[in-house]
């Protein structure tokens, strides 16, 4: 290894400095923006972007391969291209945090419409709504989509409980990683914790009733809230029927699953070239069988109703993907459990379902997260305000007699994707637990 070239040290610093230099002049030099279908655009924007994007790349790139010539000169040549390939999949994967961002910076700004909400001048990131606006940070929208909403005392209370579990397994996870602790000796407080916002999650939002919900006049007269004024109703309605959903996908998952993957029957290949055959169609092809059926049962406008017909869709799809599950785990398990005395049904229920639980739980978010955001058998099935779902309620937003209430839709978008985010820390441990190892010896 030869010594550092003080001169290649040089050359890089000045390759960097130029890089950054270019970026700015080029990010710094956008055109003057204009108005277009009533929104604020600059005319080419996206070249400037992707030039300097490129310029980075490049940049860095260059960088490297001078430390390369400074350090190991055989090797400049794959610095470089290892150092251009990492900027670029470090730039694709801050683009995906991107409309998050902007998400947030909209709903934290005062205006309530989109060309209003973010200035036309200034620091680029916050024109483009990467940070918002720091001359106009307001909750104002906040406030003004929870104006309506009445929680009661003991509602508070659990709500406080349930922030202190989430704060509480954070403290856990921060805690393991400072004393570098195993993760076997913190998974069990994890868990305890997990299944305590679980449970409190699942009381608030079977406690939580229309009649919260309601504005009141000048001579103190309560009147039902308007629409845009309900979105923790439309939360808690999307909570029930996706929670109450992602069970029964557990439910129908693990006996279906279990059946075909260690019984043998008559019709058994069958049914498993039918699930299949069913996967083909996409699921809007049935609306009008299902509408239909839901009427004929009398389910229509009913959360039973949604409810099972989002569970007969998840039948196939999650049925599958635990019988595959099922046969990457050792028979052994089961059949060392009836030796000792235990039935098909006890092995299966204190065997398999234990070792089960990060299959289990991906099911249930899979089959949640679908449910959560999914809008055309919703509004097919659902009338009436009380029993909108949160896509039903995003879409009241843009259907009003006016412009599109964006500063409300961006602070409706944030608090109805709060559960899904608690849910997921919550559960993100078991997910990746692999509890199978050690399960048979010898």
């Amino acid at each position: 290894m030869r010594h550092p070239d003080r001169r290649a040290f040089a050359w890089m610093a000045l390759v960097a400095l130029g890089t950054l230099l270019g970026v700015w002049a080029l990010l710094g030099n956008l055109p003057e923006p204009v108005v277009r279908d009533r929104f604020v655009v600059v005319p080419n924007g996206w070249a400037f972007v992707l030039g300097a994007f490129a310029l980075l790349i490049l940049g860095t790139a260059a960088s490297a391969y001078t430390f390369g010539l400074a350090t190991r000169p055989g090797r400049a040549g794959r610095y470089a291209l290892t150092s251009g390939t990492h900027m670029f999949i470090w730039g694709v994967i801050l683009t995906t945090f991107y409309p998050v961002l902007y998400l947030l910076a909209v709903s934290f700004n005062r205006n309530d419409t989109l060309a209003g909400a973010l200035p036309r001048e200034g620091n680029l990131f916050v024109r483009a709504g990467v940070i918002p606006n720091p001359t106009d940070i307001s909750t104002v929208q906040y406030e003004k989509v929870l104006s309506q909403t009445h929680m009661l005392p003991f509602q508070w209370v659990l709500i406080a409980l349930l922030v202190l579990a989430a704060v509480g397994i954070f403290g856990v996870k921060l805690a393991a990683r400072v004393a570098n602790l195993p993760a076997y000796r913190t998974d069990g407080w994890t868990r305890v914790l997990g299944l305590g916002i679980f449970a409190l999650a699942a009381v608030i939002v079977v406690s939580i009733t229309p009649a919260q919900f309601y504005g009141v006049t000048e001579a103190g007269a309560r009147v039902p809230a308007s629409s845009e004024r309900t979105i923790l109703l439309y939360i808690r309605n999307t909570l029930l029927v996706s929670g109450l959903t992602g069970m029964f996908a557990v439910l129908i998952a693990t006996t279906a699953g279990y059946a075909f993957a260690r019984m043998r029957f008559e019709g058994r290949y069958a049914t498993l070239l039918s699930f299949v055959f069913v996967q083909m169609f996409p699921g809007f092809m049935a609306l009008v069988a299902i509408f239909w059926l839901m009427v004929q049962l009398d389910l229509l406008n009913t959360f039973t109703g949604l409810i099972l017909a989002y569970s007969g869709g998840a039948i196939a799809f999650s049925a599958w993907i635990f019988k595959g599950y099922l046969e990457s785990v050792s028979p052994a398990l089961e059949e060392s459990a009836m030796v000792d005395g235990a039935t098909r049904w006890g092995a299966f229920w204190r065997i398999i379902l234990p070792v089960s639980t990060p299959m289990l739980l991906f099911i249930f978010l899979l089959q949640f997260i679908g449910t959560y955001s999914e809008f055309i058998l919703a509004n097919t099935l659902l009338q009436g305000q009380e029993n909108w779902t949160v896509g039903m309620g995003l879409r009241n937003f843009t259907t009003g007699r006016f412009d599109t209430q964006w500063g409300a839709l961006t602070a409706s978008a944030v608090l109805g994707s709060i559960p899904i985010l608690l849910i997921f820390y919550a559960f993100q441990d078991a997910l990746t637990s692999q509890q199978t190892a050690g399960g048979v010896k010898g």
